[in-house]
């Protein structure tokens, strides 16, 4: 009989990107996280997200597994999940530094006049753009730009769609040792429409990180202007990404408590 101590958790998600929190270790069994992620017989998530005591100077420390059990170094709306999480339980204001696995993020809290906090702005450091890839898919080739966020992106600017990101995204994944979270994004009046197949989650209602590749490679390629925030808007919700010259990017968007509780899963 499998015994599993009972666990406490909290539910968040950064619009409709969600994630069960965690506090303390050990880190969790990969397995462990497949079931509280699943969305019939557990929580149901995008990903874990477990916090630990920093290594170094930060608040604390960020370990990230996606639904499949694989292990992730950034997710940009899980930061900014986290960072609520940790203003809210720890009473920190302004500024604080979470640490990942592709390093420590600097994240402002942003609170209304009653307190309550209503967005967070996250350094998301510098990108890194590793030029074009073709990829012959048998019936089609298709074209991205591929983009480091801390983990790796490959962007195409054909128009998005959560049916076309739902065939072509899992077929780019595999041609990529490791994986790729793939965005197919369409320029708009305000800025960028997206929708991205994530790997080790699928198709989910947004992706932090896949924002902020899309807004580098469309400065990048000179379809916007770079130094002022960009709205990317994803099928569940708007982030707000700024770009500079040398391609340090800042992401501002949401994060939400859905509940918390107990589970023996």
């Amino acid at each position: 009989m499998r015994f599993v101590a009972a666990l406490h958790f909290w539910k968040y998600h950064g619009l409709g990107n969600d994630f069960v929190v965690v506090e303390g270790g050990p880190i969790m069994s990969p397995d462990r996280a497949v079931r509280l992620c699943d969305r019939h017989r557990g929580i149901g998530a995008d990903g874990v997200l477990t916090i630990l005591p920093p290594e170094d100077q930060g608040a604390a420390y960020m370990h990230i597994y996606n639904s499949d059990g694989s292990v992730a170094a950034m997710c940009g709306n899980g930061i900014r999940c986290v960072a609520r999480h940790l203003a809210e339980t720890r009473g920190l204001r302004g500024h604080l530094l979470v640490e990942t696995d592709s390093g420590a993020r600097r994240c402002t809290v942003h609170r209304d006049p009653d307190g309550a906090v209503e967005a967070v702005t996250v350094d998301m450091g510098t990108a890194r753009v590793e030029g074009e890839q073709e990829f012959d898919l048998g019936r089609e080739t298709v074209r991205a730009l591929r983009i480091s966020m801390g983990n790796p992106h490959a962007v195409i600017f054909e128009g998005p769609g959560m049916e076309r990101a739902g065939t072509v995204g899992p077929a780019i994944e595999a041609r990529v040792p490791g994986g790729v979270n793939v965005g197919f994004a369409r320029m708009t009046d305000s800025g960028l429409r997206l929708a991205v197949w994530e790997r080790g989650a699928g198709l989910t209602d947004a992706c932090g990180t896949g924002a902020c590749a899309a807004a580098v490679g469309a400065v990048y390629t000179g379809r916007l202007k770079g130094g002022g925030p960009v709205e990317v808007t994803l099928p569940g919700g708007t982030l707000a990404i700024t770009v500079g010259p040398d391609l340090a990017v800042f992401m501002k968007g949401p994060a939400a408590r859905v509940f918390q509780g107990e589970t023996d899963l």
